[in-house]
């Protein structure tokens, strides 16, 4: 026969673990979002149905406070189409008021960039608007996600100098 004050013991403990776990995760939950931005994109490879790329983004960490990325995933459109997308689930830390950096393996089928290519003809700029999110947090079933997006233009002959 089981002890009552031994159950009521064992029970407690439960309830301390449980309510310990989404505690622990409370300081990414007054996070400041980090910022995001786009610094390289490199071709990967080329494939019969695809182009591949490895994008580069920089972020940073404006809280007091290590944050811990736990993936992030990301589009990208130009003049209005979507080029590319991508996500990542690799897991970094970044000290508070640093910088980190991530790479993303990005895909576009090439019908997407073959749209693109008809709506360039005689354009000195490019339109763009890249999208996404990022999850932040020390546990994966605990992570906050942040959405970011990013809009401008890139100037062509810029580009083919």
């Amino acid at each position: 026969m089981t002890n009552p004050s031994n159950r009521h013991n064992w029970l407690l403990s439960l309830i301390a673990v449980l309510l310990t776990i989404p505690l622990s995760s409370c300081s990414t939950m007054n996070a400041v979002p980090p910022e995001v931005n786009l610094m390289r994109l490199d071709v990967q490879d080329v494939t019969m149905s695809h182009v591949n790329l490895l994008a580069d983004l920089r972020v940073f960490n404006p809280n007091e406070k290590a944050l811990t990325i736990q993936g992030v995933d990301y589009t990208l459109h130009l003049e209005g189409i979507k080029v590319f997308a991508g996500k990542s689930n690799l897991s970094q830390s970044i000290a508070p008021q640093e910088y980190g950096h991530l790479t993303l393996r990005l895909s576009s089928a090439y019908w997407d960039i073959i749209q693109l290519f008809n709506k360039l003809p005689n354009k000195s700029d490019v339109s763009f608007s890249m999208a996404g999110s990022i999850r932040v947090g020390g546990s994966r079933l605990f992570a906050q996600r942040f959405s970011f997006t990013k809009q401008g233009l890139i100037p062509l002959q810029k580009t083919t100098q």
